[in-house]
């Protein structure tokens, strides 16, 4: 028999096998029974005993001897398995082990939420949760409430790569008495899901760590308890996109569509929309709800200010919002501020005249008067000088320019749509963007997600991208295998649609096949979700860098020295980069930092 570890309660019961789980003794029963709160029993070998899990907290299970629940077994790793306690749940995960993790015979991966009498196997070992624990009701939550722990599962849902659902029960009249209703549901709800009346009609409840489809499963046995009037909508995390009001909407469209009785789901139609030349696949919710919101300020003449990250579609929306507005039958004008020196900026927006500096043999109109009747579309406005800026702010304002070298003042009519990658609030507060002209810009904001928060989307864009890239290249059809598009769905995409579609553009023309395959795919990608570190050489005399990927190093330095500071614990990182947790998270993947597990 093997010695008991340290760190077992001071009361050992030996079993003599672990097929004796299926037939507790009552004995062993009622000395957990005795004992507060949860616990685990460890079965390992011919040994067994009890350990108290703490109120909250952390527990690292392993056989290095600094382990928290330390078990001396070869098969088991060093550091095998965590579990994160609170007060409503008790979650395991596995820390990389070479033998993985099992709950209820299933290999877990991320974190997988433990219920009483849930059986966890480490190749050899068994640990078997109860708990003492009297069961609480669900969590009726507030509106605000409701809305931060919807946030919180999304934030688990980035980190862990964890699922969620979204259930919408809407009454066809103003619901009396609630307590009842939450007392019907109770029975089919779990401590660790939560649920928040929106108003006298309609009920939300959050579904923690479950698939959609087990979500569909839930919302049927809530409609089994309810009236047949009822309509009851389904939307999950990441399914259907990352965003709070995105996720609300969407249960609640499929509520509302769905006959009484049923249950609904949320559409998984797209819609193409052409503007020019250009075609536009729009799925995803926050997709759809920028494009009518642009729908809806296009008519109106204010300048507009699109931001996003590079090569996420910022002059599509430029391009949508042009041809959308009363000034669509003119040309629309473009320049990129970044890719001007700054000496020439001036000149090229404003014109000049004849002799205003040295070269300038003739006057030249800028593109702000060759825009005059359209639009002039600004992309990276956040690279233009401060004095360029007062300039800009004078036209804005007044609808009036001066030539460089001029001194009297034109009339223009031109509307202005500008876009960044860069955060211009923080610019502004740094002083290196002009807070009245961020206000002027700032009248209609749209934000534009990128490529990794558009899951419905991806496919629908790949698929867009090869067919071009193959008729542009002469050749037949090529279909995407679902190896391929689970490498592609895999990837962070830190160059966003405009990464996909080079990527789309190589393939059709590396690869005479018929199905793009993942060896296709990933010999031109970065292994995993990581993304492409930045080398960019050093500056020489004389020449610049894109400002852009200086701030790029700068930020994976420092989140490197953060993580290696905190022992690559990103919560700790991003606290001692003062950055919100979710943030740090979404740069740390982008850039390929997001700590590996453990090995042995």
């Amino acid at each position: 028999m093997e010695d008991t570890p340290d760190n077992a309660l001071p009361e050992t019961t030996v079993l003599q096998s672990t097929a004796e789980l299926s037939n507790t003794p009552t004995r062993i029963s009622q000395e957990i029974a005795s004992i507060d709160r949860r616990h685990l029993l460890v079965f390992n070998g011919s040994s067994s005993w009890m350990y108290q899990l703490p109120p909250r907290g952390e527990v690292v299970i392993g056989r290095a001897e600094t382990a928290d629940l330390r078990i001396n077994d070869p098969s088991i790793s060093r550091q095998h398995a965590r579990l994160m306690i609170d007060d409503d749940a008790v979650t395991i995960s596995d820390l990389g082990s070479q033998n993985g993790t099992r709950v209820n015979h299933e290999r877990i991966i991320g974190e997988h939420v433990l219920r009483p009498n849930d059986v966890v196997t480490l190749h050899k070992t068994t640990l078997l949760l109860h708990s003492t624990a009297v069961a609480t009701p669900t969590a009726v939550l507030d509106a605000n409430a409701f809305r931060q722990r919807l946030e919180s599962e999304i934030d688990r849902a980035i980190r862990y790569e964890r699922a969620f659902g979204l259930i919408c029960i809407i009454w066809p009249a103003r619901v009396v008495d609630r307590r009842a209703i939450e007392r019907q549901l109770g029975d089919q709800l779990r401590r660790i899901d939560a649920s928040g009346w929106a108003d006298d009609h309609m009920l939300q409840i959050v579904l923690a760590e479950v698939s959609a489809d087990t979500a569909t499963t839930i919302a049927g046995r809530l409609r089994s308890k309810l009236e047949d009037a009822v309509q009851v909508g389904v939307a999950s995390c990441p399914g259907d996109g990352f965003d709070i009001d995105d996720l609300i909407a969407s249960a609640r469209n499929a509520a509302s569509c769905a006959p009484p009785g049923a249950i609904g789901e949320v559409a998984r139609e797209y819609q193409t929309m052409t503007f020019g030349s250009l075609r536009v696949i729009v799925a995803d919710p926050a997709m759809v709800r920028l494009y009518a919101l642009v729908e809806r300020l296009a008519p109106v003449d204010l300048p507009m200010l699109v931001t996003g990250e590079t090569g996420c579609g910022k002059e599509v929306v430029a391009t949508a919002i042009h041809c959308m507005s009363a000034r669509r039958d003119r040309k629309l004008v473009s320049l990129n501020c970044a890719a001007i020196a700054e000496t020439l900026v001036e000149s090229e927006l404003f014109g000049h005249e004849k002799g205003a500096f040295s070269g300038a043999v003739a006057a030249k109109p800028g593109l702000l008067e060759a825009a005059s009747g359209s639009t002039l579309f600004l992309d990276e406005i956040g690279e233009l000088s401060l004095a360029v800026q007062a300039k800009l702010l004078r036209v804005l304002e007044t609808q009036k320019l001066t030539r460089v070298g001029d001194v009297n003042e034109r009339s223009v009519d031109v509307r202005i749509v500008a876009a960044t990658n860069r955060d211009l609030e923080r610019e502004v507060a740094e002083s290196r963007f002009r807070q009245d002209l961020f206000f002027r810009l700032s009248a209609a904001p749209l934000v534009l997600p990128p490529l990794r928060q558009r899951p419905r989307e991806l496919p629908l864009l790949a698929a867009l991208f090869l067919d071009d890239a193959c008729k542009k290249n002469g050749r037949g059809p090529m279909t995407i295998s679902d190896a391929a598009m689970a490498a592609l769905l895999d990837h962070a995409w830190p160059g966003n649609a405009r990464e996909l579609k080079n990527l789309m553009q190589y393939v059709a023309a590396a690869h005479k096949v018929d199905v793009l395959t993942a060896e296709h795919v990933s010999e031109r990608l970065s292994t995993g979700r990581t993304a492409p570190r930045i080398t960019a050489p050093p500056a020489e005399p004389g020449t610049f860098r894109p400002l852009a990927d200086e701030i790029r190093e700068l930020e994976v330095t420092r989140i490197r020295e953060a993580l290696a500071a905190a022992a690559n614990n990103q919560t700790r990182a991003a606290a001692l980069l003062s950055v919100p947790v979710r943030t740090f998270f979404e740069k740390a993947k982008l850039y390929g930092l997001t700590p590996k597990k453990k090995k042995d």
